[in-house]
Formats: structure tokens, sequence, C-alpha cells
């Protein structure tokens, strides 16, 4: 069994719904749901009202906006065992730790405030005694954003899913609804090179 799998995507491509359906899948009702997101506004809080509503009313939820690691770690002294723990999202939990720092933001030290959050969060997935799902948005795809903030932003997001996926025993990819496992296709460099090599060969 995959101890941690990473469900990426963009806007509406299906990974919430497919990291829930896989959850459901291997745990049933017996769910710990990590929320990320904070109510900041009215159009927040009623994304969040949504999201509540499509997943199972009997699954176990973790509202925390930052230190996850941390949070999922007390959880797991002082609660049940549960055989799969579902973290929706990274995508949220970079931006509330980014936008923590302040409108006064030092890059270098937004950078590091946002590996520690990972690290410590990939640290208690790892200590977990059951698989893990974990969902985040791949964001780098589109247009180049205007503000400072906003290309940190989009960059430590992916640092974050590579280190994530890194980790993970399974990565899928979510177009249109339909999951690709990116490790199954993916070549390392040295698979890489040799190929080239080969083209060049012939």
């Amino acid at each position: 069994m995959v101890q941690i799998a990473l469900i990426l995507g963009g806007v509406r491509s299906g990974k919430s719904r497919f990291a829930q359906d896989l959850a459901q899948t291997m745990s049933g009702d017996n769910v710990l749901f990590v929320a990320t997101a904070e109510a900041g506004d009215a159009e927040m809080s009623r994304r969040i009202q949504i999201h509540r509503t499509s997943r199972p009313a009997v699954w176990t939820t973790l509202e925390v906006s930052q230190n996850v690691g941390s949070a999922i770690e007390q959880y797991q002294r002082g609660g049940p065992r549960h055989p799969t723990l579902l973290i929706d999202c990274l995508t949220l939990l970079v931006s509330n730790v980014l936008l923590g720092c302040g409108d006064n933001f030092d890059e270098a030290a937004a950078e590091q405030r946002v590996d520690a959050e990972i690290q410590s969060l990939l640290a208690a997935c790892e200590h977990w005694p059951a698989p893990v799902i974990i969902v985040s948005g791949e964001v780098g795809l589109g247009v180049v954003p205007e503000s400072a903030m906003g290309r940190q932003y989009r960059d430590l997001l992916g640092w974050a899913n590579q280190a994530v996926a890194a980790r993970s025993g399974a990565t899928y990819l979510m177009v249109a609804g339909l999951a690709i496992e990116l490790k199954a296709l993916a070549n390392s460099v040295e698979q890489a090179a040799r190929k080239l090599e080969r083209v060049q060969s012939l």
C-alpha cells in the first residue's frame, strides 16, 4: 500500500473528488480529513461550506490553516487511529503561510517558513500509521503573476509540490476529471540520457 499519494491538478480538475473517492474506497467512513482553508471573506466561506457538504458527514474533520504537521501529530497522540489521512490542500496551506508574513515580507524568510511548514507536514505524514492522501494545485502552467508576492507564491507552491512528490509513493495529475499516474510515466535523468544517447547513435 502506498504511504503518501499526491493528487495534483488545476482548478476544477477533479482533484478533491478523486482524493475523496480514493479515501472512501480504502477506508469507508473511517477517514481523518484535514482542511487548510480559512474563511477570509464571503466567497471563501461559501466554498468551504460546499466542500464540507461534498464529503461524508461521518468523516472526522480537523480544520487547521498553519502548523499542520504539529496538529496532525497532536491529534495522533490524543485521538483514535484512522486508516486514511486526507489533507486538502497544500495550495491554501502555502498561501496561508505566505500571507502570514505580512505585506512587507522578506522573500528569504517566507521561503524558510514555507519550507519548515512542508517538512513538518511530511514528517507527520511519514509517521502516520496508514496511507496519506495530499491534494495540491498545479499553478505553474498559466500566466506569470503580476505581483512579486504572486510570483513567489507560484514558485513556493511549485517547490512544495516537488518536495511532496519526491517522498510520495504515487503522484497523480488530474485533467478534466481523469487521473494520470505520473511516477509510472516519469523517467529519471539517467534514463532520459540513455534514451538520447540511443537516438544519437542511430
